[in-house]
């Protein structure tokens, strides 16, 4: 029977060494690759690198959890991705379901309840904190980002690009859905990351963050 390939990106080295013992002696899986940088990650699956699951830390030196989710996004990977991360916050969570991730899960989770989370999202299901799932997280993202866009004097139109942007939908599909075209959309993007002075979506998603915590 054919093994599920796991990949862990994770800067805690005996924390990655673990989780890999418990998959392998578990599961019908197998770690394939760790790596201690999410940089690293994302050049493995620029290379053409395949995974049926990601386990993603969310805070690492240099690119962070939140960057690499916006990798995914970008290029149109077809990835599984669990956080595992010991920052729990709603803030965290409900910005990590927006950007796409399939899961996530306390690092000092039981060995049960961590088993469970890897199996319900290579099975193609959802694995969250009952705390934030539903409507009431997706409402708490709508009136931060709506705060956000009107202290950053966003126009209707920048402040629905940038909804969908967190969607993970490409400039393509926003085009056809606005009925613009794209290199409107595109300058509209440029924009957005001009007004809020970051150079990527991972800027404003630390935006959100914060916003999400006042």
């Amino acid at each position: 029977m054919k093994k599920d390939k796991i990949i862990i990106v994770d800067d805690h080295e005996i924390f990655s060494n673990g989780i890999k013992l418990i998959l392998d002696s578990n599961l019908n899986v197998e770690v394939t690759q760790h790596f201690d940088n999410a940089s690293d990650a994302m050049m493995y699956f620029k290379n053409g690198g395949a995974a049926d699951l990601v386990m993603l830390d969310l805070y690492m030196p240099g690119i962070s959890g939140f960057e690499f989710l916006e990798f995914i996004q970008e290029h149109g990977l077809e990835l599984k991705i669990l956080v595992v991360s010991m920052q729990s916050s709603d803030a965290n969570v409900s910005l990590c379901k927006k950007l796409g991730a399939h899961g996530y899960i306390r690092k000092d989770s039981s060995l049960k309840e961590m088993i469970l989370a890897v199996q319900e999202v290579l099975s193609g299901k959802k694995h969250f904190p009952m705390t934030v799932t539903g409507t009431k997280s997706e409402y708490k993202i709508e009136n931060a980002l709506g705060r956000l866009c009107n202290s950053y004097k966003l126009s209707k139109a920048e402040t629905k690009i940038l909804d969908m942007l967190l969607e993970q939908k490409k400039n393509k599909e926003i085009a056809e859905e606005l009925f613009l075209s794209p290199f409107t959309v595109k300058t509209h993007r440029k924009n957005i990351y001009r007004k809020f002075k970051v150079s990527s979506l991972a800027g404003i998603v630390g935006l959100l963050k914060g916003e999400l915590e006042k």
